[in-house]
């Protein structure tokens, strides 16, 4: 009860001075944000600056996806994803490369043959490896760690249907992760997904992390992607899975953190890779966030910071995604041309109530860690919040 009544206290009341959020997390967890490519094109900027000064570790949100580095086969395009390794090495960040295989923003012809028939194993075996050896390779020593696979299972906690599973098996997977070890032994190697507050889907990803330890297929970590609204997923839930994570003996990182304080527009189309209709309903806060509702944003971010403390043994990292609100993904997906604030700057830059507030949580932090609970290897299915599904759209951020 006591730390509840010291949370509140910290998320209601703003620190007078704002300063640098990874420094309030030094020797917790790494505070990181995922970048788009105007952050560090064109350096210095105001952007720029302000992400060097307030977060420790950068991801690259679309750069190094497949499609953005090889489009066509034996084309490779490099230069943004140079500028962002070359930034983060400036400033001395933990660099993340994301992602490696996925069944989105992946060109077809990973997929296919030259007249257009389906690629077969093979073919598709060889093609991802060479992709990986030459992305991971490029940048061996200066990536620490890379997001392999991306988003592969169900909330079931099986394998869903992919381009990539369908074409070679069940086995995709290991074999992108024996490859990316192959080209950088040094580099941590990830799983990410959404929905990871799911028992059921996170006991099946940490079936497949037993395997391959077992199997001695390198994996560092899991990855937590953590797209939230102010009404949930439940705390509860992220955190026995993070606690699972950790009784597996690897890294639990949040990958894509953020917070919409938009009206749940989730479930809205029959079919979850299409947009859904724009409707004001859906869009309130056209002309600014209501001082209440961001009050609220921050004392939701806090609930989950507070809860990454006490599990600072297993996160490695926590990082947002996208820096300000004037770029979230969340203004055109699942519904284009609302306007959200999920993030901890707004449009013009400036801190909001919920960066002070998490700021301040971590500097004035003196709570203790939590133990494992008893039940943290049993399964079940937790209540979802529906608005966390995120993986079908056609691209994040720009």
């Amino acid at each position: 009860m006591k730390t509840n009544i010291a949370l509140s206290v910290i998320c209601l009341a703003a620190a007078s001075a704002f300063g640098g959020i990874k420094d309030a997390y030094t020797g917790r967890f790494h505070v990181g944000a995922a970048l788009g490519k105007w952050v560090y094109e064109q350096t210095p900027n105001a952007e720029s600056d302000l992400v060097a000064a307030n977060f420790s570790s950068i991801t690259a949100e679309n750069e190094m996806k497949p499609e953005r580095v090889q489009p066509r086969e034996g084309e490779f395009h490099w230069d943004s994803a140079d500028k962002f390794v070359a930034f983060g090495e400036r400033h001395g960040m933990k660099i993340i490369g994301h992602c490696l295989v996925w069944h989105y923003q992946t060109p077809d012809w990973f997929f296919k043959n030259a007249d257009g028939s389906k690629a077969d194993r093979e073919t598709l075996i060889a093609r991802m490896r060479t992709h990986i050896h030459a992305v991971v390779g490029r940048y061996k020593g200066r990536v620490h760690g890379w997001d392999v696979v991306n988003e592969a299972f169900d909330d079931a906690g099986a394998l869903h249907p992919s381009p990539w599973r369908d074409g070679i098996g069940d086995d995709f997977i290991e074999l992108a992760f024996r490859f990316a070890h192959e080209a950088d032994p040094n580099a941590e190697l990830y799983y990410n997904d959404f929905n990871m507050f799911n028992q059921s889907k996170i006991a099946g990803v940490l079936r497949m992390v037993r395997e391959f330890r077992a199997k001695g297929v390198r994996i560092d970590g899991v990855g937590l992607q953590s797209h939230n609204g102010l009404g949930g997923p439940a705390v509860a839930d992220y955190e026995r899975s993070i606690q699972r994570i950790g009784a597996e003996g690897v890294k639990a990182m949040v990958t894509e953190l953020d917070v919409s304080v938009l009206p749940n527009a989730w479930g809205l189309t029959a079919d979850p890779t299409k947009l859904h209709d724009y409707e004001e309903k859906y869009n309130p806060y056209t002309k600014g966030c209501p001082a209440d509702v961001l009050e609220a944003q921050a004392k939701r971010y806090c609930e989950l910071f507070e809860m990454y403390l006490r599990n600072s043994d297993i996160i490695d990292r926590v990082t947002l995604w996208g820096v300000n609100d004037a770029t979230t993904w969340f203004n055109d997906y699942p519904v284009p041309g609302r306007t959200d604030y999920p993030l901890f700057f707004d449009k013009d830059l400036k801190a909001k109530p919920c960066a002070e507030a998490v700021e301040k949580l971590g500097r004035e932090w003196k709570g203790e860690k939590t133990a494992l609970k008893p039940d943290v290897l049993t399964t079940g299915t937790a209540g979802g919040f529906i608005g966390a599904t995120v993986g079908m759209y056609a691209t994040r951020g720009r």
